[in-house]
């Protein structure tokens, strides 16, 4: 478990650079899971999910392949939550937009 602890501000950090230029207003939140040898993410979008957030979430996890030893499997989902509806806060959350309450 330690191993893992270990791990999350790396891949936290490696997470939130390779969303950098690839979130848009639709993006609700992302949360991350992750191991010793696979990172998981999910995207969670507001509103129809149209192809150009498919391809963002593509790159990220490209980002996140070139980040990490081939060893790791990265994968990663990407949901529909429309707003206002909550969204569980017992993730790791790599981003997460302001909403009013």
């Amino acid at each position: 478990m330690k191993n893992i602890n270990n791990r999350k501000q790396p891949v936290l950090v490696a997470l939130q650079q390779a969303l950098l230029g690839e979130v848009s207003n639709r993006l609700r939140a992302v949360t991350v899971s992750f191991n010793e040898n696979s990172i998981h993410f999910e995207a969670i979008f507001d509103g129809t999910i149209v192809d150009d957030d498919l391809e963002s979430m593509s790159c990220v996890e490209t980002e996140l392949m070139a980040l990490f030893p081939s060893s790791h499997a990265v994968t990663h989902t990407v949901r529909r939550s429309d707003y206002p509806e909550p969204i569980p806060k017992d993730r790791v959350w790599a981003f997460y937009r302001k909403e009013e309450n």
